[in-house]
């Protein structure tokens, strides 16, 4: 009995020493009792969600990036039926020439600024040395009625106040005004772009003379940055004195237009024939360099 006690606290040995006091002292060993399984306490808030990342919304559209060639309202005689980009603003410098023979040359120009506070409302302020020799302040509002000239067509409507002097009639005393309305057409078809413009204007002066003009701009894109067109403007005098000063009841102005322009600034060089600030029968040339940038 000792000799098999004597081998099992050998073996005990082995494991740990409180097996061997017991099996030396004949008493029966028992393991003592570990500390119970307590589980985790649950925590005392949950781990916040990892925040979504929402698809994209391919429903929205993407606004089309600047393009000078179609966001300047007018380059030379014809305006866009869409006018300026909303809250977007606007400034060209232009020189012009006119060259006729049987009269002094005119060497004119201005500035014109422009900007769109609104949607569909672009505001217009000109200032020019015009082809008759006379300074000629305008102020005119375009709204686009409906359309997108981008998206294909616009609808949109003009109204316009110009000075074509201020020391006109037989005293030299009195400024020549015209107050303006007009109804604007643009299309566009891929690199097509096509602008016509129907205008009847007023005197405000004692003679009452009543005009109607006509304008058109055709444009065909060479590339991202270049259009190459016809711009151009035809008036009838269709009350008040019967003859314009040149001696007959209409003048005109039009020739090829090379537009070109990035995202922000543009120069335009329009050039043709004119019988507009033509005294006499005569045809004259006409050309309009403009240069700008809009924001």
């Amino acid at each position: 009995m000792k000799r098999m006690i004597f081998g099992l606290s050998l073996v005990a040995g082995s494991l740990c020493p409180a097996m061997v006091a017991a099996a030396e002292s004949g008493a029966p060993f028992q393991l003592e009792a570990g500390p119970a399984y307590q589980p985790a306490p649950p925590p005392n808030h949950w781990p916040a969600a990892p925040p979504t990342v929402d698809a994209p919304d391919t429903a929205k559209q993407t606004q089309p990036a600047p393009d000078t060639r179609s966001d300047v309202p007018i380059a030379a005689f014809t305006y866009t039926a869409s006018g300026a980009p909303e809250r977007s603003m606007g400034a060209q410098s232009y020189a012009l020439t006119l060259l006729a023979a049987g009269q002094r040359g005119t060497l004119g120009g201005g500035v014109t600024v422009w900007g769109a506070p609104f949607t569909r409302l672009t505001l217009v302020a000109d200032a020019q040395r015009n082809a008759w020799g006379n300074f000629s302040p305008s102020a005119a509002v375009i709204v686009n009625v409906l359309g997108d000239a981008r998206e294909g067509w616009s609808l949109g409507a003009l109204g316009k106040f110009k000075i074509d002097g201020f020391a006109s009639g037989p005293h030299k005393d009195e400024i020549e005004s015209e107050v303006e309305l007009g109804a604007l057409v643009s299309f566009n078809h891929f690199v097509w772009h096509l602008d016509v413009n129907a205008i009847a204007g007023k005197g405000t002066g004692d003679d009452g003379e009543t005009d109607t003009e006509a304008r058109l701009r055709l444009g065909y894109d060479l590339g991202q940055y270049a259009r190459l067109g016809l711009d151009g403007q035809t008036r009838v005098r269709v009350g008040g004195p019967k003859y314009l000063p040149n001696g007959r009841i209409w003048d005109f102005a039009a020739g090829p237009q090379f537009f070109l322009g990035t995202q922000r600034f543009f120069g335009v060089l329009s050039a043709g024939p004119a019988t507009t600030g033509v005294i006499g029968s005569n045809v004259a040339f006409l050309s309009v360099l403009s240069i700008g940038g809009t924001t």
